[in-house]
């Protein structure tokens, strides 16, 4: 038993970090201050822009630090004795890498202009630049949920219009499968078609959930998704003073993680300084974390640093202000922002759930189940239920085919050359290019494929399963 907690103590520490994540509670924790200081030495070229504080008494607390790389790091410090434990890439380790290529392919330099349906409603261009391999994944998004609806379709019991000997009838005899009944003794494909029905059924609501909500990370459907949910019931941030202000966007240059829709948000300058010569001292960390406390921020907390902005033409100065955030992911109704003069700690505002219109905290809600925050453990034990049964959907598949496949064939299932939707499956399709612009492109693609080449030529019709 020793030699297994300390192998599983060494994989925790190699893949999670928890050598820099986890430190001794003691009594005293020394001042966020002190800690910057430290961060401050051990990086002195350095810029601080940001901490987050521990969940738990265990916890370190991790810097946000702008070295001149792209990604810039992560810094881990002791909150007891202000020792810098060690930094990370702010997209490193094997979670970062599990991020990014969940989210992207990391191949930016290809891309394509494409018309934007947002610009019927938000005023800006038509035509928009896309990054060909995020167009990528989110067509593959799309397809997903069509593979979903179209096995649901499939597996819903149908009537019979046949009846004794092959003859067509007007009677209809209902179906002898249930739904919800597997057909263990049928033996063969039928019992492996309710096997891999049922877990489809099972996965159907939480694929739905993970689907539509990693949507609204995409880089076509998102953007223009939001700019219609901003319309349909408007989104409310916090006003700026009249004075240079930065954006949340800007807040995720280094690894902190930024909500989908809040990027344009504004972050408010203190005040502007215009002719005073000295500037004021700004606020020690340890007095902007008992005005946290006093907004009552959830452990886990971040403070980014103000971002303070010069003038070139007129040589004034916008100070910046602290931002308070609540940690993210968390449950979209936790949601928080507060803004804090750096100067005399003054609430400059504050911003619930980001303020979202109704459909954009709809959405959010969604978001947040997908990221296994916003209904707690179930959250959790759903998305870990979809992984599994999306396995053995797989799995139960590749049976089937082989089950199916024809010798000398790849084994497609046989279709007439001419095929003709049914109305219901006909404005389906339409909806969902309506809705998935982007689907919908690859869809009339594949079907002028087969349309003009497939259809027109022998081989490539009983290739693809095709009669005639």
């Amino acid at each position: 038993k020793l030699r297994v907690l300390l192998a599983t103590s060494k994989m925790n520490n190699l893949i999670l970090m928890g050598h820099l994540r986890n430190v001794a509670v003691e009594q005293t924790a020394r001042s966020l201050d002190d800690q910057t200081s430290s961060v401050e030495k051990a990086f002195p070229k350095a810029i601080v822009t940001s901490l987050t504080v521990g969940v738990k008494p265990s916890n370190s607390t991790i810097f946000s630090i702008d070295d001149g790389s792209k990604s810039g790091r992560q810094v881990f410090v002791d909150p007891y004795s202000a020792k810098v434990l060690g930094s990370n890439k702010a997209d490193g380790g094997v979670v970062g890498l599990a991020n990014r290529l969940h989210g992207f392919l990391n191949i930016n330099s290809l891309k394509v202009p494409l018309p934007t349906v947002s610009a019927l409603w938000d005023g800006g261009a038509v035509m928009r630049p896309y990054i060909v391999f995020d167009l990528l994944l989110e067509v593959l998004g799309v397809w997903t949920l069509v593979l979903v609806l179209s096995g649901l379709y499939l597996w819903w019991p149908r009537r019979s219009k046949t009846v004794g000997g092959g003859a067509t009838t007007d009677q209809r005899t209902p179906s002898k499968r249930g739904l919800f009944r597997v057909r263990f003794n049928a033996g063969g494909r039928a019992r492996w078609r309710d096997l891999h029905g049922m877990s489809g059924v099972l996965l159907l609501s939480a694929m739905l959930v993970t689907v539509v909500s990693g949507l609204a990370w995409s880089t076509y459907w998102g953007p223009n998704f939001s700019a219609l949910a901003n319309k349909i019931t408007p989104n409310t941030w916090t006003d700026a003073p009249p004075s240079a202000v930065g954006k949340r966007g800007d807040l995720d240059r280094f690894g902190n993680q930024i909500p989908w829709n809040t990027a344009d948000a504004p972050i408010p300058a203190s005040y502007r300084l215009t002719k005073l010569k000295t500037v004021p001292a700004p606020l020690g960390l340890d007095a902007v974390n008992r005005v946290a406390a006093s907004e009552k921020m959830k452990p886990g907390y971040q403070i980014s640093f103000p971002k303070n902005v010069v003038d070139k033409a007129t040589g004034q100065t916008a100070y910046g202000s602290f931002t308070l955030s609540n940690s993210w992911p968390r449950k979209t109704g936790e949601a928080n922002s507060v803004y804090v003069d750096q100067f005399t700690g003054k609430t400059l505002g504050a911003t619930n759930a980001y303020g979202y219109g109704a459909v954009s905290y709809g959405l959010d809600a969604l978001v947040s189940t997908h990221m296994g925050t916003q209904l707690g453990i179930f959250s959790r034990i759903m998305m870990t239920s979809l992984c599994v049964l999306s396995l053995w959907s797989i799995t139960s598949a590749l049976v089937m085919y082989t089950k199916r496949r024809r010798p000398g064939t790849a084994g497609l299932p046989r279709r007439p050359v001419d095929v003709k939707f049914a109305k219901r499956m006909t404005v389906s399709t339409w909806v969902m290019a309506v809705m998935f612009p982007a689907w919908g492109l690859t869809a009339a693609f594949v079907l002028g494929i087969d349309r003009f080449v497939i259809r027109r030529n022998r081989r490539m019709r009983v290739a693809f399963g095709q009669r005639g």
